[in-house]
């Protein structure tokens, strides 16, 4: 926005770039000052109409000062205001605004004599397209009326104007160029020759220019003239570039030896080199699928910057995408410009043969330094696609840094396993398919392999798993595809396991690195130092995403910073992933770079990794073990749940070096993650696994890792609906304890085993045990411990229906909870105040607990007692006449828990049965069934808004169903 407002009609302002800096005030020349105005001024100008940060100007302008400040720039917006506006009043709007610490110019466009030329030469190029020849001619003539001599003339030295410079001066070339072809077609050869001896002049190595010259000269019937012309370009290629004539000087040199008559007709353009190639993009045989997204941000791209580049794994499909893109461009090229040019760099050997393939694919021929090439083309206007560049990157980026600079009709699109690392470079991260995507094309190539086949029922899942397998890679895919002759789709999933034999055999037209999975990635691997090589072998250990802190420590690096720059270079080449948004940033690799680097490895090299990679995993997960009941709980539980493909990697690992105590030391840390996080059957089966193979009776650990593990073994049969054993492994954790003299950890199991006893026998004594567990904790317990004592002890008083005196314990777990901020004992408290509330009919007491509940819940990502709170919740709306919302987050229950194996019912076959038979005796079987199908399609979120409707405080019309809705 402006900083004011306009008070009145501004005096007409008018700038000039071409042949000098020049402003007119309401027709009168203005004085412009020295050359740091006219600086400033003429970067306002190039950045026209978009906004310039004050930062920029002051590099632009004031690089030369010791110490350029702010205070300079805005005296010099101020005497330049004053220049271009001298009567304008304080404070109205200036032609110079600012918008907070940028600055643009508030014209229209035709107030800049650049802009009025680029524009004419817009509409006489869209009228020559159009067939409009006389409209074109005029429009051109139009334009360079305006072209009063070279740009920016005052200020040309500066770095800033340059690109700008280069930009108008190939416009303005192009544009009598256009102007020549059009008055040769019209007849006015005398005009026409006169502009192409002054193009000459201006531009003496430019084939077209003589092209057109000497046929200006032939069409006035100077024959030989026009040959002399042709011999001087020759003459002028061969001593200053060392080049023989390009194919259309020699193919007019023939015609007019042979006089031939076409030349004497028709518009300039036509004449073409027969050899020509009508399409220099390889051609596709098969149909491209899928990658709508990415052919919308390559072209957005194209249109915005000079060279993009696209970078991913090998086989990721980059080649196949930029020929797409490319087919879908625009065809703005005339047929003395085909194109885009496609460059295949990958049969390239060395940096010095870059730029000599470059100019074979453009037909240009010696150029064999950027330099020369950069001479030839720098009139041309083109794409080039040069294509497979990762192994020969400085050959590259010093060809396109060259005709970049040099060549402002030139653009590059680009594709490499890595960044070119050139200014100016939009670089575009091309990612697998998604597994939708990547079923298609399996589907596509498999109906090109076999006769009518088809993706149905039967074959539906082991396409997915191949999908799945391959990442998504579509020339994995493909590969995998071709194995439908010999295998079937059950059969080449399984074989997987050793993907590299199973998919070879690609296409013999297809480059010999794509012809097989394991020849494409050893592509890169070849590219890589030698630490860069450890470094991936090392890291291939990770069966998931891992930080830098963990790649460290599996390389035996001294500090994450030491493998900062091998890591860097991995994923500069595409082998490695950064997962977006992750902090601290995490890396993944795709399966089938970790099973090439693992292959890679030595026996010995392997083991060590392994060995290392079991004790990064140990330690992590110890790190944060004691603060997983108090206030970062919700952080670390995330941080937990990123690393538990390690988790599972490290408990398989160990039991293959037979080191199940490794196993039980993991447990004691792991196992109130694995509660907390619904992570079940697989925690039962590490721990009774270790067990099982260890020697009692410490198997192989000390006193506090066996009691833990115990103890969380003992939760995990609790949760699974078997308290039986749940009070056998806590009694035994127990026993554990008292020999070790572990007191605290005596007093938290006693509560467990007391409570988990009442809920298989109910026996007389459960309270007064409940009441010495808290006593203990109390004693010798920590805050957290005397927590879930005081949480059980309520519990045990309510099955001992003594309601008021089980308040009272919860109310106190309540307070202790919020105080040394163990969340989940506090939420389950609650759970049980509101079943005591729902029992005593008090519903808003009941929807007060659970929302209690939901919140302490929702912040540590609960799943297990969350499924527990969303039961409960569903009691409360049968109890709230919202029966059929009850039924939805029933089916919501069984949907999510069967997932992970647990059920509420099943955890508690008292009080959960019975609040499901509240819902279910509330409403017509057909309506309660349906309720159930509707919940199991609910995701997390829709499920929270419900019961946070169903708690929140009644009001009008509160009984009305929120389904009904």
């Amino acid at each position: 926005m402006r900083e004011t407002e306009n008070d009145g009609a501004r005096p007409q302002v008018r700038l000039n770039v071409l042949g000098g800096l020049a402003a007119t005030v309401a027709g009168r020349p203005v004085d412009l000052g020295g050359l740091r105005q006219r600086s400033l001024l003429a970067a306002l100008i190039s950045a026209f109409p978009r906004e310039v940060s004050a930062d920029r100007l002051l590099e632009q302008v004031w690089h030369d000062a010791a110490e350029p400040s702010v205070s300079s720039l805005h005296f010099g917006v101020s005497k330049l205001r004053d220049r271009l506006e001298p009567d304008r009043r304080r404070g109205a709007a200036s032609v110079i605004v600012r918008k907070g610490a940028r600055y643009q110019l508030d014209l229209p466009a035709n107030a800049i004599d650049a802009h009025r030329f680029a524009a004419q030469l817009e509409i006489a190029e869209s009228a020559c397209a159009a067939g409009d020849s006389g409209a074109g001619l005029s429009a051109y003539e139009a334009a360079l009326a305006e072209w009063r001599g070279a740009p920016y003339t005052d200020v040309a030295d500066a770095d800033f104007v340059r690109p700008e410079i280069a930009r108008l001066t190939a416009l303005e070339l192009r544009a009598r160029k256009a102007l020549v072809e059009l008055r040769l077609g019209t007849g006015r050869v005398e005009a026409a020759l006169a502009d192409a001896d002054a193009l000459i002049s201006a531009h003496p190595l430019d084939e077209r220019v003589w092209e057109l010259a000497a046929l200006a000269r032939y069409r006035a019937g100077q024959q030989s003239e026009a040959l002399a012309a042709l011999r001087e370009i020759r003459r002028l290629l061969d001593t200053e570039l060392g080049l023989e004539p390009g194919v259309r000087l020699r193919e007019l040199e023939t015609a007019i030896l042979r006089h031939d008559e076409s030349l004497l007709l028709g518009p300039a353009a036509v004449i073409a080199p027969a050899s020509a190639p009508a399409c220099p993009m390889p051609v596709p045989r098969t149909q491209f699928i899928g990658r709508a997204t990415e052919l919308d941000d390559v072209a957005g791209a194209l249109h915005t910057a000079r060279l993009v580049t696209l970078v991913g794994t090998g086989g990721v499909g980059k080649t196949r995408l930029a020929v797409e893109a490319c087919r879908r461009l625009p065809r703005a090229h005339t047929e003395a410009e085909p194109g885009p040019w496609w460059v295949d760099l990958a049969p390239v050997e060395s940096d010095a043969l870059v730029a000599a393939t470059v100019a074979a694919a453009l037909q240009v021929r010696g150029a064999s330094t950027p330099d020369r090439l950069a001479d030839v083309v720098a009139t041309r206007e083109c794409i080039l696609l040069l294509d497979n560049c990762e192994h020969v990157l400085d050959g590259v980026a010093d060809v396109v840094h060259t005709l970049l600079a040099r060549c402002p009709g030139v653009r590059i699109f680009a594709t490499s396993r890595e960044p070119l690392a050139v200014d100016g470079e939009r670089v575009l991260e091309i990612p697998p398919l998604d597994e939708a995507t990547a079923i298609d094309l399996f589907a596509a190539r498999a109906a090109g392999v076999i006769e009518g086949w088809a993706l149905d029922d039967r074959v539906r899942e082991p396409v997915r798993r191949i999908c799945a397998d391959l990442d998504g890679i579509p020339l994995a895919v493909e590969l995998a595809a071709a194995q439908l002759r010999m295998l079937s789709e059950q059969q080449i999933a399984d074989g997987l396991a050793d993907r590299f034999t199973l998919l070879a055999g690609g296409a013999r037209t297809a480059p010999p690195r794509q012809r097989r999975l394991a020849d494409t990635i050893d592509w890169s691997y070849r590219l890589l130092d030698p630490a860069e090589a450890r470094l991936l072998r090392d890291i291939a250990v990770f069966a998931g995403s891992f930080d830098i802190d963990a790649a460290a420590a599996v390389h035996g690096a001294a500090t994450p910073m030491a493998v900062l720059q091998p890591l860097t270079g991995l994923v500069r080449r595409s082998l490695l992933r950064v997962q977006p948004a992750s902090s601290p940033r995490r890396y993944r690799m795709l399966h089938s770079i970790r099973e090439f680097a693992l292959a890679h490895c030595e026996s010995d090299e392997l083991e060590r990794v392994r060995a290392a990679h079991r004790r990064c995993v140990l330690e992590r997960s110890r790190a944060v073990a004691d603060h997983l009941r108090d206030a970062r709980s919700a952080q670390l539980m995330d941080a937990l749940s990123a690393d538990v493909a390690e988790h599972r990697s490290a408990i398989v690992s160990a039991f293959g070096a037979g080191e199940p105590e490794y196993v039980l030391r993991l447990a004691a840390a792991l196992h109130w993650f694995w509660y907390r996080r619904g992570l079940i059957e697989e925690g039962i089966a590490a721990i009774t696994g270790a067990l099982a193979v260890t020697e009692p009776p410490w198997h192989g650990v000390d006193a506090a890792t066996l009691s833990h593990a115990l103890g969380g073994l003992g939760g995990l049969h609790y949760l699974s609906g078997d308290p039986r054993q749940g009070a056998a492994a806590t009694g035994r954790a127990t026993q554990v304890a008292v020999e070790a003299g572990d007191l605290d950890t005596v007093a938290w199991m006693r509560s467990w085993t007391t409570y988990m006893g009442a809920m298989v026998d109910p026996a007389p004594g459960a309270v007064a045990a409940a009441a010495s567990a808290v006593a203990g904790a109390r004693l010798d317990g920590r805050p957290w411990q005397l927590a879930e004592a005081l949480m059980i002890g309520g519990m045990i008083l309510r099955f001992a229906n003594r309601p008021d005196a089980a308040r009272a314990a919860l109310r106190e777990a309540v307070a202790v909870a919020e105080r040394c901020g163990h969340r989940w004992s506090g939420a389950s408290a609650s759970w049980t105040l509101a079943r005591c509330a729902l029992e005593a009919g008090e519903d808003a007491e009941a929807r007060t607990a659970l929302r209690t509940m939901q919140t302490a819940l929702e912040l540590d990502g609960d799943v297990t007692s969350w499924l527990v709170m969303v039961q409960s919740a569903a009691a409360l709306a049968a109890h709230s006449g919202r029966a059929a919302d009850g039924a939805r987050l029933l089916g919501a229950v069984r949907a999510l828990g069967g997932r992970i194996g647990f059920l509420p019912e099943v955890m508690d076959p008292v009080d959960a049965a019975r609040e499901a038979a509240a819902v279910r005796s509330a409403l017509p079987a057909t309506e309660f069934e349906a309720g159930l199908t509707a919940g199991a399609t609910m995701a997390r979120a829709e499920i929270n808004d419900l019961v946070s409707a169903i708690c929140a405080e009644p009001a009008s019309g509160a009984g009305r169903e929120l389904s009904s809705r």
